[in-house]
C-alpha cells in the first residue's frame, strides 16, 4: 500500500471531507482561541496517543472526531424517550473516548451522566447532557486544531483520502 506525508493543509482537508460526507462542522485554526484549547484538550494525553499510533493517528481520529459531535446528541435522543440504558451506553462510550484523546472535561460530564443515570436517579442528566452538547463543538475545535498543526503529518494510506 503506498504512503505519502500531506502537508498541514491536507491533513485538515482530510479531515474537512471525511466530516463533510456527516454533515458534520469542521472548524478553523480561528475558531479557538489558544487559552480554550488547552483548557479543553489535555495535550500530555493527545501526545501520548500521537506517539503510540504514529502512521495511524490520523486514521483513528477520522473515526473519533464525528462521534465527539455526535455522541451527546444521541445520548440526548435516547434520554428524550426515556431508553436509560442507551444512555448509559453511549455516556461510557463517549467517557472512554473522550478521556483516551484527552478531553478530560467531557469525559468527566460523560462519567457523571453515566453514573447518574445507571443509579435509578437521574437527577441533574438533562443539565450534564445540555453540557456535553455545548462541550463537543470546541472540543471538536481543539481536536481538528492539533491534527491541523502535525508537522510532520502522519503518513497516510491513500484509502483514507477519500
Amino acid at each position: 500500500m503506498k504512503t505519502y506525508k500531506p502537508g498541514r493543509t491536507s491533513t485538515n482537508k482530510c479531515l474537512a471531507q471525511h466530516l463533510a460526507g456527516k454533515n458534520l462542522y469542521i472548524s478553523t485554526d480561528d475558531d479557538i482561541t489558544q487559552e480554550e484549547y488547552v483548557k479543553v484538550l489535555n495535550l500530555d494525553k493527545i501526545n501520548e496517543m500521537h506517539e503510540e499510533l504514529g502512521s495511524g493517528f490520523l486514521t483513528v481520529m477520522q473515526h473519533i472526531l464525528p462521534g465527539i459531535l455526535l455522541r451527546p446528541e444521541k445520548i440526548s435522543q435516547a434520554f428524550k424517550i426515556y431508553n436509560m440504558e442507551q444512555v448509559v451506553m453511549e455516556s461510557h462510550s463517549l467517557k472512554s473516548v473522550c478521556r483516551q484523546v484527552g478531553l478530560l472535561r467531557m469525559g468527566e460530564l460523560a462519567a457523571r451522566l453515566e453514573s447518574i443515570v445507571a443509579s435509578g436517579e437521574g437527577i441533574g442528566a438533562e443539565s450534564l447532557i445540555e453540557q456535553l452538547i455545548s462541550a463537543s463543538v470546541p472540543a471538536n475545535q481543539a481536536l481538528t486544531k492539533y491534527c491541523a498543526g502535525l508537522d510532520p503529518a502522519p503518513s497516510i494510506p491513500r484509502k483514507v483520502l477519500i
